[in-house]
Parts: C-alpha cells; structure tokens; sequence
C-alpha cells in the first residue's frame, strides 16, 4: 500500500506543479486582453498621477523627476520613445499606445505609458522577493492533496483488501464466499462481477459434482449386472440358458452405450453453440420427420400422435438436428406417461421466434418438482426409474438444445392435465455459409430426414 500511495502521491505532485508551472507561464499570453484591461482599471488613478506627476516635469527635468521617484520604489522607470518599442510590441499593441492607453508585455511584467507630448513611460517593476511565503503556501497545498490521497486511498485500499480476501476464500474452496462491499465503494461494479463470476462457477462446480455423482450412480448398476452375467456363463448351464444369459449381457452392453452416448451429446451441447450447424429448415417438414421416426413406437403403445403446423412459420433457421433430438426425447417421455393421445404442433412467437409444443394427456408433474426436471438424473420418483424414466438425461439435453439456440424450454399443465413442454427458438440470421448450394432448404424427404436424425 505504502509503493501505491507514493507512486500516486508523486503523480499528483508533478501533474499540479505543470498545471502551475503552466498557468504562470501562459495564462498571461492566453488571455493578454483580458489581464491588460484589468491592469487598466487597477492603475487607472496610479497612471493619472504618474502623467500628472510628469507633465509637471518638462523636457530635460523628466529624467531626474523620474530618478529621484525611483528612489523611493522599485519600479524600473525609464523613459522611451515609439521607435524604441517598435520591435517589442506588435501591431495591436503599438495602436493602443497611440491611442494614448496603458500597454501591458505579453509576459505582463512590463508596461508602457504613453505621455501627451509623445514619451512613452516605461516600468519594469522588480517583484518582491517573498520565497518563504510562496515556499510556505505550496508546502500547505502539498500537505492537503497528501491527506487527500491518504484519505481516498484508504477507502479505495479497504475495499481491495476485502476483495482480496473474498478471492482467497473463494480459491481455497469455499465457493459460497461473496465480496459485500457498499454500493458507494469505487469499486463496488467490480466487486459485483466478482460475485456473479463467483456464483457462475460454483453453480458450474456444484453441477459437475451432481454430474459425476450422477454418472457413477447410472454406471454401477450395468456393470454390476455384466458382472454377475458374465460369472453365471462360467456356470454349467443349458444351451437355451446360456442364450438367455448373452442376450441380458448384449442388453446390458448397450444401455451402457445409450448411456455414454447421451453423456456424450450432453457434454457437446455444454460446450455452447460451437457443434452447432444452422440452416433454413421447413418446419413442416420437420415436424413430420420426426412424427414418422416415432410413428412405431407410438402405435406400440396404442397411443395417438397429431401433428399441428397451422399458425407456425414456413420455415426457420436452427440446426434441424438438434432440434429433433429434442422434440424426439420429448415425445419419448411422453410416450410413457400418456393415457391415450400426444400432440406435437409449432405456432410463431415474439419477434420471429418458433414455438414447438408437446402435449399429452397423462398424470402431468407436480408444481413443486417442475424446477428440478429439467437436471441431468433427475427423476420424479422411484416409480420412474430406468425402464420407465431412461437415464434421467433427455430433459436435459432438450434443455442444454433450447440455450444453444438462444432460446428456452417451459414446462406447464396441458389442456387434459398433463405435461405441456414448449420450446422457444428465436429468430436468428441465416449464416452466409449454408450447408447446401445455393442456400437451399437443407432437409430431405420426410423418410430420409427421419433416417439422418436417427442416426
């Protein structure tokens, strides 16, 4: 602290003594007009006595008048004429003096007055020589702006101090730590983005704890099936039960791949909007593909799935693919709780924006787990486990698809009492280098697009 303030300190010292140094120097000139008018009507009687005072002294009589008045002053009297102050004086200055006013130099330390019979009076006064006043005075205006720093770089260090200290707790691991400073602090606005920094990152920290934690939890019980299944083969068995058993270990394998396969899709999406490819998409056609990749399932199910485009824009730039794996994984969880009928439809919403909606009809989700749903291995209840709920990941992929485009997801109560999920894409720009020639529509048959987003 004590380097800081004397570097300030030293700063603010030679910045006020240019300022001085500056002001001394060239105020005079700056506003010589201004100052020679003043001086004017300051000495205006002091001129009328001088004049007086020399008319009554004629010719050779002047320069002794003007001797014995310099003894009792320090004035520098001597007497001149306009060929004399010609080449000191510029044009201005030199129609002043014929005009019979008190002239001022640029440097305001000499001054000429005209006479009436053509002499010009010229004075040059010594100025006294008062060095310790002048010495005493600059001491007490750098003894004021000393205490003046002093006092701002106290407060201003106090509260870099508490900023310091709040960084060193937060890098020691305690992630709730925050800088509480006074909104009057000089820097109060950095404190607050040291608070909101902090918050980001502990909600980052906090959210990959959740997320490991969550990963070791999903994995255990895979693993653990394919090493029971694996120790049963080792065991004398039927040919048939032997197939039974490969066949529990081949589904056991491949929920391990759905499961790294969505962890992987979620970290991509994590990673913001670089994996993201937009173009114009038919939102029509979009929606079809994905009705017709569900299609199956929904019928396996003996469910019912409308398609709703009235309203919606023609087309819209997103990236369709993520976009689908969206809308799928939604459908995809409505196809476990809905009673009888899902409705996917899309409508135009503020300012250009595409609004996707899934609606179904089945027992809908309670207010108070709404926050939740959208986390990564967040179920509802033991009744949703694996086989009905998935891994818990495909909430949160639609939500991490919604942020990426600059959008959002909403959760709400359908019209029958079930789960309304409504994603919001805003309008965004089509990129000036699009994935098709032309610019084209980048979507295919619904048959083929269905294919390429289920790949």
């Amino acid at each position: 602290m004590l380097r800081s303030l004397i570097r300030l300190y030293l700063i603010v010292l030679l910045g006020g003594g240019l300022a001085i140094v500056f002001v001394d120097q060239s105020f005079s000139q700056l506003f010589h007009h201004r100052v020679t008018q003043n001086v004017r009507d300051s000495v205006k009687a002091y001129a009328f006595v001088l004049t007086d005072y020399l008319e009554r002294h004629p010719g050779e009589q002047r320069a002794a008048a003007l001797a014995e008045l310099q003894q009792h002053g320090e004035e520098g009297f001597s007497l001149l004429t306009m060929k004399d102050v010609i080449p000191v004086l510029d044009t201005e200055q030199l129609r002043d003096l014929r005009d019979g006013k008190l002239v001022l130099s640029m440097d305001a330390k000499d001054y000429y007055l005209p006479l009436p019979d053509g002499t010009i009076v010229h004075a040059h006064p010594d100025e006294p020589g008062n060095l310790d006043i002048k010495a005493l005075a600059y001491s007490l205006v750098a003894l004021a702006t000393l205490l003046s720093v002093v006092l701002w770089v106290h407060y201003h260090w106090r509260d870099l101090r508490k900023l310091e200290a709040a960084a060193r707790a937060f890098g020691r691991g305690q992630l709730s730590t925050r800088a509480d400073l006074s909104k009057k602090s000089n820097i109060y606005d950095l404190s607050k983005q040291f608070n909101e920094m902090a918050r980001q990152i502990e909600a980052s920290i906090l959210h990959q704890r959740d997320m490991m934690h969550g990963i070791s939890h999903e994995l255990k019980t895979p693993l653990a099936r394919l090493e029971f299944g694996l120790a049963l083969l080792q065991s004398p068995e039927s040919p048939e039960r032997q197939r039974e058993r490969q066949l529990a270990l081949r589904r056991d394998v491949r929920e391990l791949d759905e499961l790294v396969t969505e962890l992987l899709t979620l970290s991509r999406l994590e990673q913001g909007a670089a994996h993201m490819v937009l173009m114009q998409v038919s939102v029509s056609e979009l929606l079809d593909s994905v009705a017709a990749s569900m299609a199956h399932d929904v019928a396996d199910r003996a469910l019912s799935l409308s398609v709703i485009t009235a309203g919606a824009p023609v087309s819209h730039v997103c990236d369709p693919k993520l976009v689908a794996r969206a809308l799928l994984n939604l459908i995809r969880n409505s196809t476990r709780y809905a009673r009888h009928a899902i409705s996917l439809s899309a409508c135009l919403g503020p300012a250009g924006a595409l609004v996707l909606i899934v609606d179904d009809d089945g027992p809908g989700i309670p207010i108070t787990e709404r926050s939740r749903i959208f986390e990564p291995f967040h179920r509802l209840d033991a009744s949703r486990d694996r086989h009905t709920g998935g891994f818990g990941l495909g909430l949160a992929i639609v939500h991490r698809v919604a942020l990426v485009h600059g959008g959002e997801v909403r959760l709400e109560e359908s019209a029958s009492g079930g789960a309304r999920f409504l994603i919001t894409l805003p309008s965004v720009p089509l990129p000036a280098a699009v994935g098709t020639p032309g610019g084209a529509t980048a979507i295919q048959d619904k048959r083929g697009f269905a294919t390429k987003l289920m790949v």
